[in-house]
């Protein structure tokens, strides 16, 4: 089959990994443990959980099958000894593995069943879906798997009933999202496709243990690209109304600048479309190339702020944009603000000399815990220590008057206190996410990375990188690495371990 270009990575090898079994091994609670957290606490100790989307894992057998692999929270943050890979092949697990069906590549977390602990949703969109007789090759599927006091288990799991499929080849679940979208206190679904026109649907919860939903809607919005678009979601209450929104965008694999960013505002009645955000002109901002939107309240004025990756501009330098958000979706009175490496404050490695792609992979977090979220912008191709692309983070501050440069920094693999080293090709920043998985109130920042292995492009094997939040934001101090085979992957193994994470 073929996956929309954002989803063609590398070819994946043989992994094996060093744990199994029916449940996942849960994180150990500490004496005083935070409030439980139902975003993303699989078993309730109150400590953020982290998923990490293998959609490109391939056994001996199935290529790219996919699989997701889980690292409970704890006091002392991550730990690679409780872990749990799954995949569809996992007992309790609904479905049959085949070569292709891309388990893992979107995946999402939620208290959907409304039991008081954090479930995880899994997408494989080259699922084929058979209802009626009637069979839809790469129909696509989602899968539930409940969380409990024991962590993630797959006793019950189940796929979840999406509707039968409007057409073939639909890639169901090329995104997901979750959030409250019509305000009723449940947790809702929203699922992305690759193909068919329709963006995707809505499935408003709760979720019941078979997966159907309390009810499902369609997004509303139309791609005008039937056979081509990789849909994109993001979540946050950009209109301040305590209901969350839903932006769709999509990619349709080009460069070519027609991707625009649908605001779709949640309510009693359902979704209402509050139309594009728009640039300092008045057009439309386009958004394209897989690059993720990321949404929070900047400059806490009661309206997530969405913040827009444009990596191409500049020459390839990059840039990202922060939208302010406003009653109607879009504050009319606030221009969008851009933010390079030639932003005062923010440092600069080597932004003059090759294809930085600033602002690559975005995301918003507050890492000091002022109370004011912050960004952390990667840029995974940057030059620096007379190395290719061994790739850098910057963490950039919000305030009271929204995003500044003022007191930026900036991380590599050569930052003291950073584990290992920058290497050639190592794309130190190729996905970032902000949680705080020691429950300390300071979001940590979870940062991919393209190969660990010296050999730089030789060994697309990925890693996943901790940088702890600190009183004074993100610090290096206690920093953790977990390159594959702390994840029990064989060193050989090349399907990007860093490359997603849940959402």
């Amino acid at each position: 089959m073929h996956l929309p270009l954002r989803r063609v990575l590398a070819c994946a090898a043989t992994a094996a990994l060093a744990v199994g079994g029916l449940a996942a091994t849960a994180g150990h609670a500490a004496t005083a443990a935070p409030a439980k957290r139902l975003v993303d606490d699989f078993n309730g100790d109150g400590y953020g959980d982290v998923v990490l989307d293998l959609r490109l894992y391939s056994t001996s057998t199935l290529n790219k099958s996919g699989a997701v692999t889980v690292l409970y929270g704890s006091a002392s943050g991550l730990s690679s000894t409780h872990r749990k890979l799954i995949t569809e092949s996992t007992a309790g697990v609904p479905g049959t593995a085949e070569s292709t069906d891309w388990f893992g590549t979107a995946t999402t977390t939620g208290d959907f069943d409304g039991d008081g602990y954090a479930d995880l949703a899994v997408s494989a969109p080259g699922e084929d879906y058979t209802a009626g007789g009637t069979s839809w090759k790469d129909a696509g599927q989602v899968k539930l798997i409940w969380g409990g006091p024991n962590g993630l288990t797959f006793h019950g799991a189940t796929t979840v009933k999406l509707g039968t499929p409007a057409v073939q080849g639909l890639l169901a679940g090329n995104d997901l999202a979750s959030g409250d979208f019509n305000g009723d206190g449940k947790r809702d679904l929203a699922v992305g496709n690759g193909r068919g026109g329709e963006a995707g649907s809505v499935l408003l919860g709760p979720i019941d243990r078979t997966g159907t939903p309390a009810s499902r809607k369609p997004l509303g919005v139309d791609t005008g690209e039937p056979s081509y678009a990789d849909t994109m979601l993001a979540t946050g209450d950009v209109t301040g109304d305590g209901v969350t929104d839903l932006l769709v965008s999509w990619d349709t694999g080009t460069l070519d600048p027609t991707n625009k960013i649908h605001v779709l505002r949640g309510g009693a009645a359902g979704f209402t479309d509050a139309g594009y955000l728009r640039d300092s002109a008045g057009n439309p901002l386009n958004h394209r190339q897989s690059e993720r939107l990321a949404i929070g309240d900047l400059d806490r004025d009661g309206h997530d702020d969405v913040v827009v990756p444009q990596p191409f501009a500049l020459d390839h330098k990059g840039e990202f944009l922060v939208v302010y958000g406003g009653t109607n979706g879009q504050d009319p009175n606030r221009k969008p603000v851009h933010f390079s490496q030639d932003t005062p404050g923010v440092p600069d490695t080597n932004s003059d000399v090759g294809s930085d792609h600033f602002g690559k992979q975005v995301t918003v977090g507050d890492v000091d815990a002022d109370g004011y979220p912050d960004v952390i912008a990667t840029s995974p191709d940057e030059n620096h220590s007379n190395l290719a692309d061994p790739g850098k983070v910057t963490v950039l501050r919000g305030g009271p008057g929204g995003l500044t440069g003022s007191g930026a920094t900036a991380f590599t693999q050569n930052t003291p206190g950073v584990p290992g080293e920058a290497i050639r090709y190592g794309g130190f920043g190729m996905s970032a996410k902000v949680t705080d998985v020691n429950g300390d109130g300071r979001a940590d920042a979870l940062i991919g990375v393209f190969t660990v292995h010296p050999g730089g492009a030789d060994g697309y094997t990925g890693g996943l990188w901790v940088l702890p939040g600190g009183a004074t934001g993100t610090t290096a101090t206690g920093s953790k690495a977990f390159p594959p085979t702390s994840l029990g992957f064989t060193d050989t193994s090349t399907f990007e371990v860093g490359a997603s994470f849940n959402r």
